[in-house]
Order: C-alpha cells, then structure tokens, then sequence
C-alpha cells in the first residue's frame, strides 16, 4: 500500500509541474501576440504577490544559488511559525514537535547540519546543540529569511547542508514617520478542544531625513494541545523462550518450552500529552545614521517559552518468555499471547522457570516529564563605515545566552495481570487486554527515575569585514575579514540514585493515589480500553520515601542509609550532580574575490578556521552493576566524584567559488564549489556517561569528545528562467562527497561492569558516500495570461535526493539521519483587492532517525504529507481579519525500525485553527 501511495504521489505532483511548465511556456510565447485584457480589470501586486515578488528579487541578484522567504509588510509573515514558511521553499524539509514546526533539514540533511542565523548572528540554542529551534521565534518579529545552499566565504562555517539568515524588520528600511501594526487571535485545537490567545504588536519609527529609526515588536502566543500514540519503545534481536500452548492450557512443562533467537517488540501501548506551551518574545532595533559614510544598528532579543506537559502513558511490559509465539520468515514476532498469573498458576512447572529467564510480564502507567523553561537573550551591535570612494567596513559584535530547565522524569506504576493479554505486530499493532487497566486496588510499585536538569549556551562573537570595490578589468574587487567566537554549552542533571528501589511488583500502593481517567476520543476511535488510572508522580514518590516502606525495598540495608539517602531514596540528591561542558573557541578569517564581465559576474575566496574545545565533565564511575533480586535491572554501585577533562583542536580550509552567467535577460544559469563543514553539536561532545537497560539487554551511551567535523565537497549547477517579477522556473542539481559523516550508532562491546554484551549509544564519525540530486521549482501567478483565472497562483517545487554510504563493519545499513529521498511542495492562492487564500500541501518522503538509538534496531520516520490553508479579508486599507488551518488533512506521524512492519510510533496531533483580527496604521 506503502507503494501504492508513493506512486500515486510521484503522479500527482508530476503532472502538476508539467502543467506549471505548460502553462508558462504558453505564456511566454503568447507574450509576442495580441493579448485582449479587461481595461478595468487590475492585478493587486499586494498579499503573497508582493511576497513571492520579494523573495524572486531576493533570490536574482544573489551570487550563489539562494532561496528566501519574505514578509509581504511588517507583521505580515506567511506562516504562523518560520519553520512552516521555510518548508515551502525548494529542498527545505521540517521536523515538528506537537504540530508545531521545530527543526528543519536541507537537501536531505537534518538541523544539524543547516547553520541558523539570526541577523547574520549565531543564537545560541535551549538543546545543548547547534540544530536551532525554530518555535523560540514568533513569525511576526520577522522580514525575510534567506537559506544560502552554496557556500560563500563570509559566511560562517558549519553549515554543510545549508545557511539560514533571519532578518528580522529594519526600521529605516521601512516607512517614513510613526507606523503600527497589532495581531490578535484565537486558535483552537481539535485534540485538546480548547481555545486560546495570541496577540502581536510592533511600533516603528523613521524620522524623514532616515537618519535615525527604531522598531519594537512582541508577540505572545498561547496554545493548548493534545497528542495522542500509540508506542513500541524498541524492537530487540534477542533469544525468545516460547511456550507451546495457549491462555487455558495446564500441566505443561519445560518440554513444551522452545528458544530462538527472534526480533520481538520491547513493550506496546499508549500515550496521551496534553500541553500548554506559552511564548513571549521581544525585539527592539535601533538605527542610527551619524552621517552619509557611518551607519550604526544595535538589537536585542528576549525569548521565553514556558511548556509544560502531562504526560501519561500505559503499556504491557514484554518480557522474553511469552505464549503462542508467531513469527513471519524474517524472524520477526507478528503475534503472542502474553501470559498472566493464572496460567502460571496453572502450569506450575514453568512458573519458576519463566521468572528466572524473565521477570513477570506487566501492565505499567508511567509518566513521563516534559516540561520545558527556556529563556534566550541576545544583543548586538553593528557599524558600517564608507572609508573612502572604494573601501568600506563593517564591525560586528554580539552576545546570545539561553538557559534551559525541565524534568528528566520516568515514573512507573503497575499490575501484574492475572488473565493474559492478546497483542499482534504485524504492521500496525493491536493489543487486548485480558484486565481492566483501571482498578485503582491492584497497583504496585515500580522503577522510578526523577531528575532535574538545567541547560546553558553562552556565546560571544565579533566579526571585522573590509571590501574593496575597483573596476580593474575583469577584476572587481576584494572582501575579506576576521571573525573569534568563544561558546561555553553546560548541563547539569541532578537525580535519585535509586530507580529500581522498590522495582518488580512487589509492593503494593494505597488506591488514593490513583485517579480513574476516561480515555476519550483517542485517533479518531481506536480500540482501547475506555479508562485508565492516572497519578500525581510527586505523591507517589513521598509515599515511597516512607522509612516504614524501605523494609520492602530491594536492598533495604542500603537506602535505608541516611548519610546516602537523607531524604529517602525516590529524592532528588542536589549534593551530587553529573555534568558536562563543553567549551569551543573558533578563529577564522576570509579573503573572497570578485569578477565580472559581460554577462557573468563570480566570486572566488576561501575561509580558514582554527577550532580548540575543552570538554569537561563532573560524574561518578560505576564500580559494579548487581542483578536486583524482583526483576531483570540491576541496582547500581558508585563511586566518588571525578572530573574529567579532554582537549581537541584541528585546522579547516574551506574554499568556495560562485559563476553566474546571463544568458538573457530573463534566464541564468550558476554554478558553484566549495568544501564545507559542519562541527559537532556541543551536546555530542561531553565526556558524560550513562548505564541502563536489563538482563539481556544492557545498555550505556553518552557523549564522545574526540569527535572530529563532518566535511563535505560541494558541486551545484542551477538554471533560473524569469518570466517576471513574480514568475519564475529553476532547475538545481548538486552533489555533495561526505567524510567523517555524524551519526548516532550502536556498537556492541565488553566493559567489566556488566557480565554480558553491552549495547553503546553514541554519536561517532561515521560513513564516507555521496549525496546527490535534482531541484525542480516553479511559481506563476496568472494575472492577465488567462484572463478566467485572473487572480490565481501556483507555486510548486519538486527535490529528489540520492545518497550513498561506505559504512564500518558491524554498523546497520540505514539511511543518513534526516535524509528523504524525496519531497514536494505545491500552493494555490487566489487574490485580489480585498480578499487572499491560499492552500499547501507539503510531502517528504521517508527518512533514517538513526542507526540505532537505544536499540539493536535502527529508528526509521515513515513518509508524511501535510494540508494547510490561509484565508485573509482587508475589510478596510488598515483592517483585516484573517483565519489559518494547520494540518488540515489530520496527518500522522509513523516511525518503524528495520522495516515498516517493525511498528513504533504512530502520533496524532489534530488540526489547529486561528481566526484574528489584524490593525495598521
């Protein structure tokens, strides 16, 4: 079926691009007859015209091969979020976090890989890493924004995939005198059936001689969501024990017990997460103009996003003994009966060998944390100077800081049921329960892990740029520059030593902890149980911490120890923190030439790049790992404090070089190489630790200091057909050799803590390969070419992307991370005087997660399309009232591991719509 689609997709948007060339060719060779228009019919360059026409401007008089998106007026930003804007341009793909565009890939190659700017400035990030995250921004706070897909040499280095320029508004770029503009709305979202506000507002000032400006803007955004899914967190390769025999069988033995090795499902069940995410953000720019020859611009930027999320999910527990084992001619598990207390009771001959080859098999509610406050603050100042009639420059200095702290929190309740559970993985899972998962008197204690962590990214940088313009022949001119950055990313975790305390089932909890929750209009009706039992995760873990209770814990002479466990041993010790930093100095400098002749125009330069980083980290070494006597963890022993500290520098010459020919008036064609980089993100750097997983599946991870940057020699050649202002027809081809490409990868290993084979988590320097493909994009307004369909406009674009690996021995054969072999845009607006729509579908195909992210198995992202509209009435010149859709199609996200049947996630996230009122004057 899979197929099915993907063909009828390739046919779809195949046609409508011939249709779009059809159409323009058609036009263009209409242009040269007699073409009869309407007199008083009159096309409005005004609304997503003006916008279009802006970015096609952009995009002509660039050096290299450049897309942009640009705000029609002030406040006037195409899309709700600047991710979702930047998905419609040609190559661009995003990643969403509850609906809400977050990350975006370019050409294939995920966050990253793509350096982000905001006014040519580095903003520093709430993740630990560089992949920036695109919801920190309110969409109305800005003017354009520029995705660079070949390198120059002032641009900054990292961006193998691309770089992304946000420019935020200009005050004396715009009118002259005091002008306003103020948003309000109110958006309601379909899982959540609530409605909240929104409101924006940005002043702007130009006195008339544009020597002096400024603009304030804020915008504050409130959003009540609801995600609903359906989980597997892992499949295994691993050895199986199967009971021959099905829920009512008695007196069987280990006879009718086989083993083999199978891929089975780690556990199945569902998810819901209600979120109330509430952003406010602040810009204020300033410009002053001291004479003809200096001009100076100073900005500031305040972002605060306040998310918090209740999360609950409920699931069986698979251990590696089940009933009924099915299997396909993979070795892939399609269907078990999962067995409860009864048929042990009733086969008391394998009862005690099912608990030594796995712990009983359970029914869990566990709640997850995921709340998150972050806060960024970023300054700067520029200055521009006219030295003399052929020399100017340009300084620049800049401060980005970002502090971040959420709930490292997995809490987990349970049953151990008495009937057995019915579950089926064979594509989509299914799963029947044998109990009620609602009885609020039979839940008993489990693992628990509670944590605090806080992220910080601070970053200075100063960059001095000269150029000199001189009409020397063919020879134009020279820039060049010098540029020190110096970043310091730190995270800390504080957390209970004790997870697995009271792990395995055997302590039971009061039922006034739990609360009976409907399971309401879940996907659209799915099957699931009609009510589950939700709880308070902070009452859980008081009533745990108990000292009557530690009787009953695992190891009740260890956490009843008060000078290790002061407080009990569910609390957060704040006197032990684990953390990591990262500390990274970048020197560079570029020297870029400029030719021009008749009809082409190039530049030619190369930037150099000296990178040192110190990577510390303060953690506890684990001395000895020891099975826990009620379930297949292990309770963990640690010793003292330690700091380690580990340097790494390295050299990078990066040159690049942009042609330009004219072909005609109307048509371009470019070509370009370079050689790119893109550094490790931060977080991947720390010398961190950590250890989990179960008997048979042990697992550790953490970060890797000795990463070196993935690199990238870059080949493009793009032919631009501009038929008008507005209208226009490309074709891109690009091809990218990668070394040392960043990867998450698991690797089996031996360490003396554990007395089995241990799965290691972790980012390395991965494959050599290619990555090549074609770029197809077209927009054409029709104007006075049709006269029937005056006021309509389409604009579609096409990417195929082919990618090749030389992988290591003993690393899966996945994907790059973030790479879709293909994507797709297409958009139908209409417009005129007063009125504007607009509907999109937005498409990529499937991509690699990673190699193996906490699994044997790698994390696959099935194909995903995406129906939004916009719909805008001007009731006066200075009044409008405007209503968006978002996820109109109710699309879901799916991801699998090795093949589409392997199921692992499936999210539904609803539609979301707002309707507003929008004020200028």
């Amino acid at each position: 079926m899979t197929t099915h689609h993907t063909t009828i997709r390739k046919t779809i948007m195949a046609a409508l691009i011939a249709e779009i060339m059809m159409s323009l060719c058609a036009s263009a060779q209409a242009a040269d007859d007699p073409v009869t228009v309407d007199p008083s019919a009159k096309v409005v360059v005004s609304g997503i015209r003006a916008s279009l026409s802006s970015s096609l401007t952009t995009k002509r008089i660039q050096d290299g091969v450049v897309d942009a998106v640009s705000a029609e007026d002030a406040g006037k930003f195409p899309d709700t979020n600047v991710a979702e804007s930047l998905q419609r341009v040609t190559g661009v793909q995003i990643q969403r976090n509850n609906g809400e565009g977050r990350y975006i890939s370019v050409r294939g190659l995920g966050p990253e890989f793509n350096n982000v700017l905001v006014n040519g400035r580095t903003l520093t990030s709430d993740t630990g890493g560089r992949e920036f995250s695109f919801d920190l921004l309110s969409s109305d706070l800005i003017s354009k924004a520029l995705v660079y897909k070949t390198s120059q040499p002032f641009l900054p280095e990292g961006g193998i995939g691309s770089t992304v320029d946000i420019q935020t508004a200009r005050p004396l770029s715009g009118k002259v005198g005091h002008s306003s503009v103020f948003n309000v709305s109110d958006s309601y979202d379909s899982n959540s059936k609530k409605n909240t506000p929104s409101a924006s507002g940005m002043y702007s000032f130009a006195n008339q001689e544009r020597t002096f400006g400024v603009t304030a803007s804020a915008s504050y955004t409130d959003r009540a969501s609801k995600q609903n899914k359906a989980i597997t967190d892992a499949w295994n390769y691993r050895d199986v024990s199967m009971i021959d025999g099905d829920l009512n069988s008695k007196g069987l033995t280990m006879a009718n017990v086989t083993t083999k090795k199978l891929y089975i499902p780690q556990s199945f069940g569902y998810q819901q997460e209600n979120e109330r995410r509430k952003r406010l953000v602040g810009n204020v720019t300033v410009q002053y103009n001291p004479s003809p020859d200096w001009k100076m611009t100073a900005d500031a930027l305040y972002s605060r996003l306040d998310q918090r999320n209740a999360v609950i999910a409920f699931s069986d527990w698979n251990n590696p003994v089940q009933l009924g084992v099915k299997y396909n001619a993979q070795d892939q598990i399609t269907s078990f009966l999962r067995p409860g207390s009864i048929f042990y009771a009733n086969n008391p001959a394998i009862a005690g060998a099912g608990k030594l080859l796995g712990e009983a098999n359970s029914n869990d509610m566990i709640v997850k944390g995921g709340d998150r406050l972050s806060v960024t603050q970023a300054f700067g100042l520029n200055s521009k100077w006219k030295l003399a009639q052929d020399w100017k420059l340009e300084g620049d200095i800049s401060s980005s800081r970002s502090t971040s702290k959420s709930p490292d929190m997995w809490v987990v309740a349970g049953m151990v049921p008495k009937n057995g559970d019915v579950l089926t993985f064979d594509g989509t899972p299914s799963l029947t329960f044998g109990d009620g998962i609602a009885d609020p008197n039979a839940v008993r204690a489990h693992a628990i892990s509670s944590g605090d962590v806080r992220n910080l990214d601070e970053l200075q940088e100063g960059r001095l740029h000269l150029s000199w313009n001189h009409e020397m022949g063919y020879f134009k001119g020279i820039d060049s520059g010098v540029a020190y950055s110096q970043r310091n990313v730190e995270r800390t975790r504080w957390g209970n030593d004790a997870w697995n305390a009271y792990s395995g089932y055997h302590v039971a909890l009061p039922s006034s902890l739990f609360t009976v929750t409907p399971m309401d209009s879940f996907m659209g009706g799915a099957k699931v149980p009609p009510a589950y039992l939700s709880f308070d995760p902070v009452a859980y873990m008081n009533y745990l911490n108990q000292p009557s209770l530690l009787s009953q814990s695992n190891d009740p002479a260890t956490y009843s120890d008060l000078t290790r466990f002061p407080n009990g041993p569910m609390a957060i010790d704040y006197t032990k923190p684990s953390m990591w930093g990262v500390k990274e100095k970048v020197s560079s400098i570029f020297l870029d030439s400029k030719w021009e002749g008749a009809g082409w125009s190039a530049n030619a330069g190369v930037r150099m790049v000296r990178v040192d980083s110190t990577s510390t980290g303060i953690s506890r070494s684990l001395l000895s790992a020891v099975k826990s006597p009620n379930d297949t963890t292990f309770i963990q022993n640690w010793g003292p404090t330690t700091v380690t500290t580990v340097s790494n520098s390295y050299n990078s010459v990066l040159p690049s070089a942009n042609l330009k020919f004219d072909l005609t008036d109307e048509m371009i064609l470019r070509f370009a190489a370079s050689k790119t980089e893109t550094r490790p993100t931060l977080s991947q750097m720390g010398v961190d630790n950590w250890y989990g997983g179960r008997f048979g599946d042990v697992q550790t991870g953490g970060g890797n200091p000795y990463l070196k940057p993935m690199e990238s020699k870059n080949f493009d050649v793009s032919y631009e057909w501009y038929l008008s202002k507005t209208n226009y027809v490309s074709t891109a081809f690009f091809l990218k050799n990668v070394s040392n490409f960043l990867e998450t990868q698991l690797v089996d290993m031996k360490i003396p803590q554990f007395d089995e084979i241990v799965h290691d988590t972790r980012v390395r320097n991965g494959q050599k390969g290619k990555i090549k493909g074609v770029e197809i994009a077209a927009q054409y307004a029709f104007d006075n070419a049709i006269p029937l369909l005056q006021g309509f406009g389409v604009a579609a674009n096409y990417t195929y992307v082919d990618a090749s690996a030389n992988r290591a021995g003993g690393v899966p054969a996945c994907g790059y991370p973030g790479l879709s072999p293909q994507s797709y845009n297409g958009s139908v607006f209409y417009e005129n005087g007063q009125f504007q729509a607009r509907v999109s579908y937005n498409w990529r195909n499937r991509f690699s997660v990673d190699c193996g992210g906490g699994s044997t198995q790698p994390r696959n992202r099935a194909a995903y399309g995406q129906t939004d509209a916009s719909l805008r009435y001007n009731l006066t010149p200075t009044l409008a009232i405007y209503a968006d859709a978002i996820n109109l199609s109710n699309s879901r996200m799916h991801e699998y591991a090795k093949n589409e049947s392997q199921f692992l996630t499936l999210e539904d996230v609803g539609r979301r719509v707002s309707v507003g009122l929008r004020v200028a004057f």
